[in-house]
């Protein structure tokens, strides 16, 4: 397979979409957004699911958490503790404004579309 080569960032792209771009651009932090979509998992669950190490589980997941794109169960700060699992989930509403963020910039539309 080959790769694309990186672009630099075009002159009018917005930084949150670039931000999007970033986080959703990475396969592993697609299918992770996938998985929980079906059902909240703990790291451990996602790390077997999708077949990397449980640290990197954990950096993806702060990505996509800076973009309120999952949530915990539990807040930061909190999440450490014997015995504590904690479960994350896919914030469905934020993953459809994103979308439609994406979708309004790259077919050129200024305003994204509206659910009425």
């Amino acid at each position: 397979m080959r790769l694309v080569p990186r672009l630099s960032k075009p002159p009018n792209m917005p930084g949150e979409v670039l931000g999007i771009i970033g986080a959703i651009g990475n396969s592993a932090r697609t299918e992770i957004l996938r998985c929980l979509s079906v059902r909240p998992m703990s790291t451990t669950e996602l790390a077997e699911m999708i077949g990397i190490d449980h640290s990197r589980v954990l950096r993806h997941l702060a990505v996509l958490e800076d973009l309120a794109l999952v949530a915990a169960d539990h807040p930061r700060g909190s999440r450490r503790g014997v015995g504590r699992v904690v479960r994350w989930h896919t914030n469905q509403e934020r993953v459809n404004e994103v979308a439609q963020m994406w979708r309004a910039y790259s077919t050129s539309h200024a305003d994204p579309p509206r659910d009425e």
